[in-house]
């Protein structure tokens, strides 16, 4: 079973930066890391190899989660499986109008079908922060 729990939304506003501190480096003989975030609220970390300054990082990005702004009773998994829903009634309605008003053509219903793709993954677009927790 997935643990949609520990799912995070990231907006891009934690990237790592990390480059090899030439003072650190030469003063141990040895490459020394230094890690920064572009939220620039990260003060620089020193570490000895590149995954534990990226380390560092996951652990301050983790620190700035929010929860998510849907209801705290209804678990993830279900969130999910109800935009999913969501996003094939809107597919369908689309579809089938489409084929309404199509009198025969492949075009109109084509492009019902692309409105409808459309209008699914959009409102998954604005629905994401209502699904899983995301990182401030």
């Amino acid at each position: 079973m997935i643990n949609f729990d520990r799912i995070a939304i990231d907006d891009g506003r934690h990237l790592p930066k990390v480059v090899i501190d030439e003072d650190a480096s030469t003063a141990a003989g040895a490459a020394r890391h230094r890690v920064t975030c572009s939220c620039g609220r990260m003060s620089a970390a020193l570490a000895v190899t590149g995954e534990g300054a990226l380390a560092a990082h996951l652990a301050h990005a983790a620190t700035k989660t929010e929860p998510t702004k849907g209801p705290q009773w209804l678990p993830v998994g279900v969130r999910l499986a109800l935009l999913v829903l969501a996003m094939l009634a809107i597919w369908v309605g689309c579809y089938i109008a489409g084929e309404a008003l199509a009198d025969g053509s492949k075009i109109i219903v084509g492009g019902a079908a692309l409105v409808g793709f459309s209008l699914a993954f959009a409102l998954m677009v604005a629905m994401r922060r209502y699904i899983a927790p995301t990182r401030v």
